[in-house]
């Protein structure tokens, strides 16, 4: 058998390079190793209303569950800083509709999709990639596209020196019964709970909230189960489901001959959030502008498939960076030094300072706030006092 483009794992970062190839008229082949797309579903689900236009993704009501204006952003001991807008800042999608609805884009473009498909191998030849095997035989591939998700075992059996992104493993449950306002997220930073990441909490619906965390310490179905024994009073909880969430940064190269790597794979995520829809979907449609040259120049040469490494390091490089600072920053923040700072912050009258700043930011390309937030001189005062000048060195180092 033989392809244009093979494609491995069918998330959103996959379909939306497959739909980028075939739309040029190439045989596209997505391999997904579960019987329906989208599942399992482990995904927090929310999503920002520019992130969906910027994919080029109509909004529709058949993967929408509900609507977010803001969100309160919690310290350990409770206190709460809410930022909340006029308009509509975020969808929350239920991610198993949201990847069929991308599969069925896919598949209305020609992109043919292929499930129960467990790709066991990327195949090799003279040290450039050429296909894979699925334990039922050789497909041959003029360029690959590895999609496969943070564990990337593929790439670890195959690719010199390629390293995993760094994750922390995150669980979800969705829980119904429970009070919170319908159109606020809730963040909670705590290190016990949730250390180097936080807990969220997402309204479905009235009543209905998705809820979750992230951690690198603990067990996290365990600490998600004493979480919601104290926020909600919910002692028992069931359909636990989990993940990795990737907060580690890029890996070091996204691109081999004959391959290029997209996605959770890449590190294509926020290290602030976790999330990987949007800036990880515009950088696989990268790739698949760029496979469509490869193919029409019949070259998919490392040299060739540089144009993809240098064109999302170019576009969204400086997003990464200046994130995964932050990120590091946040780790590095104890439990009663944010309870402090939350303290300070509701002495210091910055509300309508970073109520200004959420209106105008972008919440998926977030250097332009970091930067204009450390600029500010009334909060870099504030982060000074509250964090010191040498925890903020490498942040200001970094988005300047």
């Amino acid at each position: 058998m033989r392809t244009d483009a093979a494609i491995i794992g069918a998330g959103p970062s996959g379909l939306l390079a497959a739909s980028t190839i075939s739309n040029q008229g190439y045989h596209v082949q997505v391999y997904e190793e579960h019987s329906v797309v989208g599942e399992p579903n482990h995904c927090a689900g929310l999503i920002s209303v520019e992130g969906l236009e910027k994919l080029g993704i109509t909004h529709t009501e058949s993967f929408t569950q509900n609507t977010i204006n803001g969100g309160r952003i919690f310290a350990p001991n409770g206190e709460y800083i809410e930022i909340k807008d006029s308009k509509p800042r975020a969808h929350v999608i239920d991610r198993c509709e949201f990847d069929q609805y991308l599969a069925q884009l896919a598949h209305d473009r020609g992109v043919e999709i292929i499930t129960s498909t467990r790709v066991e191998k990327l195949e090799e030849r003279l040290g450039s990639i050429v296909g894979l095997n699925t334990g039922n035989g050789y497909l041959e591939s003029r360029v690959v596209i590895d999609a496969e998700g943070a564990g990337a075992k593929l790439l670890q059996n195959t690719i010199q020196g390629y390293k995993k992104p760094r994750s922390i493993p995150g669980v979800n449950v969705e829980l119904t019964g429970v009070e919170v306002e319908s159109d606020l997220v809730e963040l909670w930073f705590t290190e016990e709970l949730a250390q180097g990441l936080f807990i969220w909490v997402i309204p479905l619906s009235e009543g209905n909230v998705r809820c979750g965390l992230a951690t690198s310490r603990g067990n996290p179905a365990e600490n998600l189960r004493k979480f919601v024994e104290r926020r909600f009073n919910v002692e028992e909880i069931s359909g636990i489901r989990g993940g990795q969430v990737v907060t580690g940064g890029q890996v070091g190269s996204t691109i081999s001959d004959g391959l290029m790597i997209v996605g959770d794979a890449a590190g294509h995520v926020k290290p602030t959030t976790g999330g990987g829809v949007v800036l990880g979907g515009l950088c696989s449609m990268i790739a698949g502008e760029v496979a469509v040259e490869a193919l029409e120049e019949d070259d998919c040469s490392k040299d060739m498939l540089r144009r993809y490494e240098v064109g999302w390091r170019r576009e969204y490089g400086s997003e990464f960076r200046s994130m995964l600072a932050l990120r590091s920053l946040m780790n590095g923040i104890s439990d009663a030094r944010f309870n402090r700072l939350f303290e300070a912050f509701r002495e210091s009258g910055l509300q309508n300072v970073v109520d200004d700043l959420v209106y105008e930011g972008d919440m998926d390309m977030q250097a332009g706030v970091i930067r204009k937030a450390i600029t500010n001189p009334k909060i870099l005062g504030f982060l000074i006092r509250g964090l010191g000048r040498a925890a903020l060195s490498e942040l200001v180092a970094t988005v300047k």
